[in-house]
């Protein structure tokens, strides 16, 4: 019942971060992070219940698997500081280890089921070297990447070139309490059996459920696509429990604004709030708030009208007279006409056509 309830656990958590709006790189990693989890629990029950004895050849499918854990941390931290751009030149070395393993596994994969069997009854007779060499490099890569992920948060502290950041003391708190808990598993895979290792991960996924919803909204996306303008007023109730405060709400407004005027990153037609949260470093969830209060729009309309006012900008320009308005708008981040027709209405009162019939001679 234990290693069904991690499993369990492991699963709707992942599924949870998968149907969640605008997810940043950080909710995907940890995301991927949940199945390996519920992958890694589940080949350990089929072991256990002698399920995988019917069906020889799950046998040792998660040998290499307690190597991706502390990646996977590695991973999250960087995603969530926002420290290092992660690409698949810094992404791919990581898995060197996992290979590694894989591969010195072959060998077992490659026995007749009835030996795979007799290697399991035995506690791995035959096989002591590559038990050896698996328990030290879950070990030693398991607290390299727990107090590598500690050096990065205590990094991202000091750094005086950072400006304050609404969430960054609660994200710093929520990865200390996921490397603490890394770190405890690894202790118990130091003294204890498989039993108690995995009582303990699923301690630690119970921990993350309740911790990862009481933080930063780390399982709960925000839902909202309704690109209708919002009062402020009416949404005061809906975050009366965010934790953002109006100083920190005031900080996060005034970096979207700097964002805004000089990256003017509303030109992007493929801009989404998960992308726009990522580059203020903030969780979407927050973001969408403080449009919603500051600006009374959601982040539709918030941005479209932006591209608006810039299209204005443009279109008033002397060396753009010759450009027709659909080539002006998309330049300012439109991508369909439709679109742009019915924000520019929304923002002048009158269509494209109209109003420039009326500010030209």
């Amino acid at each position: 019942m234990l290693y069904l309830t991690g499993i369990i656990l492991s699963c709707f958590l992942a599924l949870l971060l998968l149907l969640k709006k605008d997810k940043a790189t950080a909710d995907q990693i940890l995301c991927i992070w949940m199945f390996i989890m519920a992958l890694h629990q589940g080949s350990n029950y089929l072991d256990v219940s002698k399920v995988s004895y019917t069906y020889p050849h799950l046998l040792g499918v998660g040998f290499a698997l307690p190597l991706l854990h502390g990646l996977m941390l590695h991973f999250y931290v960087l995603a969530l500081l926002g420290q290092t751009k992660l690409n698949w030149g810094y992404v791919l070395p990581h898995f060197v280890p996992f290979v590694v393993l894989t591969a010195l596994a072959i060998p077992f994969y490659q026995l007749p089921a009835a030996e795979k069997i007799q290697v399991f009854l035995h506690q791995g007779a035959g096989y002591e070297w590559y038990m050896l060499t698996q328990l030290s490099l879950i070990v030693v890569s398991g607290f390299v990447y727990v107090l590598w992920s500690f050096r990065l948060m205590r990094a991202s502290q000091k750094d005086p070139s950072q400006k304050p950041n609404v969430v960054k003391s609660q994200h710093l708190q929520w990865l200390k309490y996921l490397s603490l808990g890394l770190a405890g598993i690894w202790i118990l895979v130091l003294f204890f059996d498989d039993q108690v290792i995995f009582g303990g991960v699923t301690t630690l996924v119970c921990l993350i459920g309740i911790l990862g919803i009481n933080q930063v909204p780390v399982f709960v996306g925000n839902f909202a696509s309704d690109p209708l303008p919002v009062s402020p007023a009416s949404n005061l109730p809906r975050y009366a429990k965010s934790g953002l405060s109006a100083s920190q709400s005031d900080i996060l407004f005034e970096q979207l604004t700097q964002l805004m005027q000089k990256q003017e990153v509303y030109r992007n037609p493929e801009l989404s709030m998960g992308e726009l949260a990522e580059l203020l470093n903030v969780h979407p969830n927050y973001l969408s708030q403080v449009i919603n209060e500051k600006v009374g729009t959601n982040f539709y309309t918030y941005i479209n009208t932006l591209r608006v006012e810039a299209f204005l900008r443009l279109a008033t320009q002397p060396d753009k007279q010759h450009y027709s308005l659909l080539a002006l708008a998309f330049e300012c981040g439109f991508n369909a006409k439709s679109t742009f027709n019915k924000y520019f209405k929304a923002v002048t009162g009158e269509t494209p056509s109209e109003f420039f019939s009326l500010v030209k001679p």
